[in-house]
């Protein structure tokens, strides 16, 4: 079975020959030099591992600059750095959507992995909430989720329509299903009330997703953190794929598969806090891996991957040994 077909099966719920898997890696220093050192490139490494997708990213985002200390509107986040007010940060310039530039790394990984490697391409793509921390930082964005959410909304709805054309083009290029990066949640919570979820951040989601949908694209979600109380409303937005349904964050990725198998495919249950690089030993984490597989894979829904990224100190051996074991359990 060809590497994308067995993501497209998992993905309509049925299964394939084995589990389609994945990694998250992504350039961070440390990890992709070891990559790099034992393996000669990061594209052997995935074909060492067999990877069946990869994850694309663009080449900027909506905001055409930060802002500066000096200007006007700006602020200072902890997190992010200075950044705008809300008021300016609705004035903003914005990169067009349209700058062919921004696909270049996006070409070139769907020329690679999907026409070269048969993988499935999936593409980060900005949601609103995670985005707008970028303009105005996570601080400020929560204070005015409930003092001003008008404001908020304007600005969740302008980088709402900015996501839904680079999806657009995405789909345009030969993107298999468009990745939502939104995190919405901390461990055993939501950032903010399920109430304003639904005011203010579904509909601007929403925005996105019916851009995606009316082009038959698929859509998947990343959002870090317990999203429970809002996972309904993450199916109505049709969406197909959830990562990483965090177990160490207070998820229960069982209860999530049983409750809403056959609209929601669960893609991670490798957790990098819990498990890879936590110095358990062979047989522990070998363990580990296949009660993820027993647990998981029945019926299809599911592809395997890390719950985030693959963290620095982490031995690489340790990466394929897992990953060994689990295109072993993963078998149907």
């Amino acid at each position: 079975m060809l590497p994308r077909e067995r993501v497209f099966t998992a993905l309509q719920f049925c299964e394939p020959d084995r589990v389609p898997i994945y990694v998250w890696v992504f350039n961070q220093p440390g990890v992709i030099d070891e990559i790099w050192a034992k393996f000669g490139s990061f594209e052997a490494f995935c074909d060492f591992l067999e990877l069946d997708m990869t994850q694309a990213f663009p080449a900027k985002g909506p905001l055409k600059r930060k802002t500066e200390p000096n200007e006007d509107g700006a602020i200072y986040d902890a997190t992010y750095g200075w950044v705008y007010t809300i008021e300016a940060a609705l004035d903003a310039e914005l990169n067009d959507p349209n700058d062919t530039t921004i696909y270049e790394p996006i070409k070139r990984e769907i020329e690679h992995h999907k026409e070269r490697r048969g993988r499935a391409v999936f593409v980060q793509t900005f949601g609103v909430f995670e985005a707008a921390n970028n303009f105005i930082g996570l601080e400020q964005n929560l204070i005015e989720m409930v003092e001003r959410p008008e404001l908020c909304f304007q600005l969740y709805e302008r980088i709402a329509q900015w996501s839904a054309q680079y999806a657009e083009n995405c789909l345009e290029l030969g993107v298999d299903v468009i990745h939502i990066s939104d995190d919405w949640g901390m461990n055993n919570a939501m950032l903010f009330s399920p109430r304003i979820w639904w005011e203010l951040i579904y509909p601007a989601e929403k925005i996105i997703c019916d851009a995606v949908l009316k082009r038959d694209g698929l859509l998947s979600l990343h959002s870090d953190g317990y999203i429970e109380p809002v996972l309904e409303g993450v199916v109505q937005l049709g969406i197909r794929v959830f990562h990483p349904c965090q177990e160490s964050a207070g998820m229960k990725p069982v209860e999530v598969k049983r409750n809403y198998f056959g609209k929601l495919a669960l893609y991670g249950g490798l957790d990098v806090r819990t498990v890879l690089g936590r110095g358990l030993s062979r047989e522990k984490l070998g363990e580990e891996v296949k009660k993820v597989m027993k647990t998981l894979k029945s019926g299809g829904g599911f592809i395997f991957c890390t719950s985030h990224m693959v963290q620095p100190g982490t031995p690489i051996d340790e990466v394929v040994f897992a990953y060994e074991v689990a295109k072993e359990a993963g078998q149907y």
